[in-house]
């Protein structure tokens, strides 16, 4: 029974260069596992916060030296001995010791930082990959068990706008996928050689190449429809046939854009109303054989989300990330009055794992898809890709496919389906 011998965290920086943690448990039995804790941009309302310095003077008031010193002084010292194999108990004793729900006391990037640590610990000291690991505990905790038949699908990132590119277009981030029936190498593949190809679409139409911050282009455009037309382009260019081979997908991230209680988007020249701007998803969606459209309306548009879902859901994800983001009381309604049939789930909306596998079990047991994501502000830690195949994820969505920060989650699914393929 391995237990903690010591914890210890500092501070690094995350992909944008912002400050985040990294933390280190050792065990008595010599194993030695990391952790670097991503954070986001776009956060929503109801999401738990990290906790910052707010000190102008370091990091424009971004640091996390607070947050560190709270692991190394506080915390870290009172785990030392504790068998780490306690998920549970340790997630909620953090979450009781903070004590409020927007986790401002401790900082949901301090707790989570260590029950991240707990899960790569007990893991080690099973000396059980880490997908495996989390497959068994959560089927041992919910009673359900779920075979690892597959690694999830790929939702590749290609082009940005909104908070996270240009701004000449609205929608957040815009998206291929693959045929889901792909292997993931084969989906890897595909996405790769697109990739290359709205590179040069976007050359010869002389509208910019430049990257986002998570790796997709950021090109000049007048309209949201000119970014799908753009992938369009590029799938015939390379003979991929659109609505069977590859489907679309954006993640409209509406909240940025709904300004007094209307949708103000490039596409219209005036804004629209809720139904107006339904319609417009409507047809859309239909027009560029969309498979995923996530956050298309503004986080407390529930009557809205739910006329988009009856009247799309057959053939479409529509995906809840501001909606639901960090509420568990969210997400129950979601479900139940169906405004979403899917959802992100992201580190630091839910502060620990066990509140995450609570809330993985609510998505299964609502039948909804379960898409692992990736944040704005993202590491080196591959912890996302092994949390996606236990859990048996319907998809993952990591960003692009050119920063390293990406490409380590990426490389990380192939690894694990070769060693699904090799047992297979």
């Amino acid at each position: 029974m391995a237990k903690v011998k010591q914890i210890k965290a500092r501070q690094i920086l995350d992909s944008r260069g912002i400050p985040t943690i990294s933390a280190s448990l050792e065990l008595d039995t010599g194993g030695f596992v990391e952790v670097e804790v991503a954070s986001g941009r776009s956060v929503g309302t109801y999401e738990p916060k990290d906790l910052r310095d707010n000190d102008p003077k370091k990091y424009m008031g971004m640091s996390v030296h607070t947050a560190v010193s709270y692991i190394n002084t506080l915390i870290g010292p009172k785990l030392v001995g504790v068998d780490v194999t306690r998920q549970h108990d340790i997630d909620y004793w953090l979450i009781e010791a903070d004590g409020t729900e927007s986790r401002s006391k401790l900082g949901t990037n301090t707790i989570t930082a260590i029950s991240q640590l707990f899960l790569k610990s007990s893991a080690l000291s099973q000396n059980t990959p880490i997908y495996r690991y989390i497959n068994t505990y959560y089927s041992d905790i919910y009673k359900a068990q779920i075979p690892i038949e597959r690694v999830p699908s790929p939702i590749i990132n290609v082009i940005n706008g909104g908070q996270h590119g240009s701004s000449t277009i609205d929608f957040q981030e815009y998206h291929i996928i693959p045929q889901t029936a792909n292997s993931f190498e084969k989906s890897i593949e595909i996405a790769l050689s697109l990739y290359s190809t709205i590179k040069k679409v976007l050359d010869y139409r002389n509208v910019g190449t430049f990257l986002s911050e998570q790796g997709g282009f950021s090109p000049k455009l007048r309209t949201n429809n000119d970014a799908l037309e753009i992938i369009k382009e590029a799938a015939e260019t390379e003979k991929i046939r659109l609505g069977a081979d590859l489907f679309l997908g954006v993640d409209c991230a509406a909240s940025f854009y709904f300004k007094e209680n209307k949708y103000v988007i490039k596409d219209k020249p005036d804004p629209l109303n809720e139904a107006e701007y339904i319609q417009f998803l409507i047809e859309m969606i239909k027009n560029y054989s969309m498979l995923v459209v996530e956050d298309p309306l503004f986080e407390d548009a529930f009557e809205g989300w739910k006329k988009l879902t009856d009247a799309v859901g057959e053939g479409c994800y529509i995906v809840g990330d501001d909606l639901v983001a960090g509420s568990k009381k969210r997400l129950e309604r979601a479900i139940k009055d169906k405004q979403c049939n899917s959802s992100v789930v992201k580190f630091s909306q839910y502060s620990t794992l066990s509140e995450m596998f609570e809330v993985i079990s609510a998505l299964k047991m609502g039948g909804a898809k379960i898409i692992m994501s990736q944040r704005f502000g993202e590491t080196n830690d591959s912890l996302i890709a092994d949390l996606a195949v236990g859990i048996q994820a319907d998809f993952v969505k990591f960003g692009s496919i050119n920063r390293g920060e990406r490409i380590v989650k990426y490389n990380r699914l192939l690894a694990i389906q070769a060693e699904i393929n090799a047992k297979a």
